[in-house]
């Protein structure tokens, strides 16, 4: 297959997207290939999300987050048109606990894509990839979004940034609560 301009263009935008904002910049995981149908991410071990402080082992829901931010991202690089992806149904199975200290890597492939619903499959291991931690299918709903721009969702972003600065501890306090 030959060069794919959009892709291309695509490929920056949805990295920053999902390593700078929300919960990608939360757990700090990294989008390391992205293609048409596909996409690999590397998530460093980190301490904050352990869910056993006893043995080590990172929390079962950050796999699961995960596993459904690469099928999602996947899902996303075979749109034709505007549209957002949410998730319909994500069904995983635990294979074993991942191992502490090590980083977890993710691969995500779509396998199918019709009119409505992206098929999903994704894994997630350390060492081997053929010894998973977990794996899973999943479904993506196609959802039409015609008027969302990136450019608006960029300074959607940058406002709130900025105008949460400008505010005072007591104001940041109390919209907490």
């Amino acid at each position: 297959m030959g060069f794919d301009l959009k892709l291309a263009i695509f490929k920056p935008a949805l990295k920053f997207a999902m390593e700078r904002s929300g919960h990608g910049a939360a757990l700090g995981f990294k989008l390391t290939r992205v293609g048409r149908g596909e996409v690999e991410m590397t998530f460093p071990y980190k301490e904050e999300v352990i869910g056993n402080p006893i043995t080590g082992v990172v929390h079962g829901g950050v796999i699961v987050s995960l596993l459904d931010t690469c099928c999602g991202c996947a899902a996303i690089t075979v749109l034709e048109r505007r549209a957002i992806t949410p998730t319909m149904d994500l069904r995983l199975d635990y294979m074993h606990p991942a191992e502490p200290n090590k980083p977890i890597y993710v691969s995500a492939k779509v396998y199918r894509n019709t009119t409505n619903v992206i098929f999903c499959r994704g894994s997630a291991w350390q060492e081997d990839e053929d010894n998973p931690i977990a794996h899973c299918v999943a479904t993506f709903m196609k959802v039409d979004a015609e008027g969302m721009r990136f450019s608006d969702i960029l300074r959607r972003r940058l406002n709130r940034l900025f105008n949460s600065n400008k505010k005072s501890s007591a104001e940041k306090l109390e919209e907490a609560k």
